[in-house]
């Protein structure tokens, strides 16, 4: 989906649901972009301490190793899942029941390789018009998400179109939005819901994340909807 588009269709929401954090897009590239950060993959480092950068506008590429952790570098899709997660989930992190049950976890990752070579993070509000950009970061509190996930249902029979996963926080902001092109209805992902991230984040903030396309046909939709109507907008007083 073209920059332009997504820019357009994140202005159009947040004049409806404000945003706790600016708008964040994923996109591949050829190369590192100029003036870009990249990851020292000789520290570790949850790349979700890298969101407080991107809302002062830095941007973030990722490639191959440099991609902060592990799990991050399987998550993004640059490596095959590690041979030692099932039993890191279980027994160190105890995320999951058994080991049995982190295997099934690991499983089901299935993340999508990489288009090209380096996969960028930065605000919405600074991708060049031009440019093609993967899926959309939304950073919302409850009142906001109320909105997304009612919006997200708003031009569907059906009425599951957002899930909230037990997911790593790099998969619910990437792996899982991404995957979500390939289906004729994509879903939004709740994120934010790994303990081991939300150190990363203000106790109220989750992440709603979808395909770039998705969040343009959402803003398509407000036009006509709850979100004109004084119910909604009482919610936030002059924020809506």
């Amino acid at each position: 989906m073209k920059s332009k588009k997504i820019k357009e269709a994140t202005t159009t929401i947040e004049k409806h649901i404000p945003f706790s954090l600016p708008a964040m897009s994923w996109r591949f590239a050829s190369a590192v972009p100029d003036g870009a950060t990249t990851v020292d993959d000789e520290k570790w480092m949850c790349m979700f301490s890298l969101v407080t950068g991107i809302t002062d506008g830095e941007t973030v590429c990722f490639y191959q190793k440099h991609t902060g952790c592990g799990g991050a570098g399987c998550y993004l899709g640059f490596k095959e899942p590690s041979e030692d997660g099932p039993t890191f989930l279980a027994e160190k992190e105890k995320l999951k029941k058994d080991v049995q049950l982190g295997m099934a976890f690991y499983e089901s990752i299935q993340a999508r390789a990489p288009k090209k070579d380096y996969l960028v993070w930065q605000r919405v509000e600074d991708l060049e018009d031009d440019l093609e950009a993967e899926t959309v970061n939304l950073w919302v509190t409850g009142h906001s998400l109320a909105g997304l996930v009612t919006l997200a249902n708003y031009d569907r029979a059906t009425n599951d179109n957002v899930m909230i996963p037990f997911a790593s926080g790099c998969q619910s902001i990437w792996t899982m939005p991404f995957k979500q092109q390939l289906e004729d209805e994509p879903k939004a992902i709740v994120g934010g819901m790994d303990p081991a991230m939300r150190w990363c984040l203000p106790p109220e903030v989750v992440s709603f994340a979808v395909p770039a396309s998705r969040l343009v046909e959402m803003a398509n939709n407000v036009t006509g909807s709850f979100l004109e109507e004084q119910g909604w907008t009482d919610l936030f007083g002059e924020k809506a």
